[in-house]
């Protein structure tokens, strides 16, 4: 699950940005059958979805925004097309990031070593620009990582994939400094963290249909990836994340999946940053 970037209305105030699609996509051609399943966690009375991806098999983590037209993907449909059309399946899909209208991702967005859009190191409005923000990286050599949007600037990478997005949740342990635990702002959430010890990458999701138990803090999301044994974790989604394993061949999705501008789905609105 990763996301990009966009080519920005320099002007916050003309800026639109909401969540759109297909980011963190992994995507194999195995020759074996493989199951691939979400885990549940039940954590301080919230709800989450998880799914991990071991050291192992990081090369099969991949990040999608366009077809091979050089058009959005727009949804899951969009994506497994995309995905036929290589001879590929999806082992498991999530949207990640915040996009504005185009649809275009928000920050740097690599995808197979190419980079779509650089990294914005631009102030604005919304969680994407809540700072710190930051980068997830993944090199096939010298695996994953999750880092500042400054300290990523100050280093001298050339990942397979990378997105950014905000806020960035965990660094090296420490929560996000403008986060509060007695925040009343309950939201679906979704991130992408690092177990410190295994390097595993770690998907989290709070549940879309509890209305309860699936809407929790940054604050309450931060700690539940602590719990998971993850010190530097980044905030992807909002309330239209959702997880797909190994769907079945044509499989309709809803077209409300992902909020894209111009395509008769939900009408983005400007949005300023909640309290966290």
């Amino acid at each position: 699950m990763i996301s990009l970037i966009c080519s920005l209305n320099r002007s916050p105030k003309k800026r639109l940005q909401f969540s759109f699609g297909l980011v963190a996509v992994i995507v194999g051609t195995f020759v074996r059958p493989v199951r691939a399943d979400t885990q549940h966690l039940e954590y301080e009375g919230a709800l989450y979805h998880l799914y991990r991806i071991a050291a192992e098999k990081h090369s099969s983590l991949d990040l999608r925004w366009l077809d091979d037209t050089g058009a959005p993907l727009a949804n899951f449909g969009g994506l497994q097309k995309q995905l036929t059309r290589e001879g590929r399946k999806i082992l498991f899909a999530t949207n990640a990031g915040i996009y504005e209208s185009g649809p275009k991702p928000c920050g740097l967005t690599i995808c197979c070593s190419k980079q779509l859009v650089p990294l914005n190191t631009a102030d604005g409005f919304g969680n994407f620009f809540l700072k710190p923000n930051g980068v997830f990286y993944l090199d096939d050599q010298a695996g994953p990582g999750i880092v500042s949007t400054n300290e990523y600037s100050a280093l001298n990478l050339k990942p397979r994939l990378a997105n950014q997005s905000g806020p960035l949740l965990l660094r090296k342990g420490v929560i996000h400094p403008a986060f509060k635990v007695d925040s009343p702002n309950k939201r679906q959430r979704s991130a992408i963290a690092i177990v410190a010890q295994t390097q595993e990458i770690i998907f989290l999701m709070s549940d879309r249909d509890d209305r309860a138990r699936g809407r929790v803090t940054f604050h309450q999301l931060s700690r539940a990836l602590l719990h998971l044994g993850c010190q530097d974790a980044l905030y992807l989604d909002g309330d239209i994340s959702q997880m797909i394993t190994s769907p079945a061949p044509n499989t309709k999705f809803s077209p409300n999946t992902f909020a894209v501008c111009g395509h008769g789905l939900k009408r983005p609105s400007r949005r300023r940053t909640k309290l966290p």
